[in-house]
């Protein structure tokens, strides 16, 4: 099975030692699985020598690199590149630090014709102990507020592209993700989970900054335009 178009969707912000790979393996699982396909890449701002190893890509067929000069965070991020992807019939998310590789839509695929947004539930996390509490308390507070049944809002994602047309991404935060999955059940669109590989963080991310966790907090309680 093919998808007629895919949009490859990869944050990146100091992910040197593994933006390569997800690249590599995006452009192979594009090639396998869609008909039309890109990799749309958007540099958050990297301090160290991501932004010298995207500069390789610039003319490549199939990736566009975006640049931001100054770190803007993920939700902003992932918010632009979900306006990128919506040209193709279906976007995927990838993580620049390669926890989550694209290989893993080869798991999601099988449920197209029975869901709009197939989300990759990363049951077996190997993340540090307190970044498994974080996500845990905010999965269980989404849950609480709005009644979001999934258990894992901020992983990769295949997502039918109509559904950005009906929805308005407001939140600049992470909680643009958790605004994405609210919008699209409250709009009626089919939400499904599926389990998926992940492995530790080659770049040794030690997880969001006080700052992202505040103002993800402050739009998840105000429940900014959901």
């Amino acid at each position: 099975m093919k998808l007629s178009s895919l949009s490859i969707l990869i944050p990146t912000y100091n992910n040197a030692r593994s933006i390569e790979r997800a690249l590599g393996e995006a452009l192979d699982v594009g090639k396998q699985l869609a008909r039309r396909w890109r990799v749309v890449v958007v540099n958050d701002g990297s301090t160290g020598q991501t932004a010298r190893i995207l500069r390789k890509y610039r003319s490549h067929a199939h990736i566009e690199v975006k640049t931001h000069k100054k770190n803007q965070g993920y939700g902003a991020t992932i918010g632009e590149l979900y306006h990128y992807g919506a040209s193709s019939e279906w976007i995927f998310t990838v993580p620049g630090d390669y926890q989550v590789g694209a290989s893993e839509l080869k798991k999601l695929l099988p449920f197209t014709d029975r869901a709009d947004i197939i989300i990759g539930w990363r049951k077996n996390r190997h993340d540090p102990p307190f970044r498994l509490l974080e996500t845990a308390i905010y999965n269980s507070i989404l849950r609480a507020l709005y009644g979001v049944r999934v258990h894992d809002v901020n992983s990769v994602k295949l997502i039918r592209s109509r559904i950005m047309r009906e929805i308005t991404l407001s939140s600049t935060s992470a909680f643009v993700d958790a605004q994405l999955v609210i919008g699209a059940g409250r709009g009626g669109w089919r939400i499904k989970e599926v389990p998926i590989a992940h492995r530790s963080d080659p770049n040794k991310g030690s997880g969001g900054t006080v700052h992202t966790v505040i103002s993800t907090l402050i739009d998840m309680v105000r429940g900014i335009r959901t």
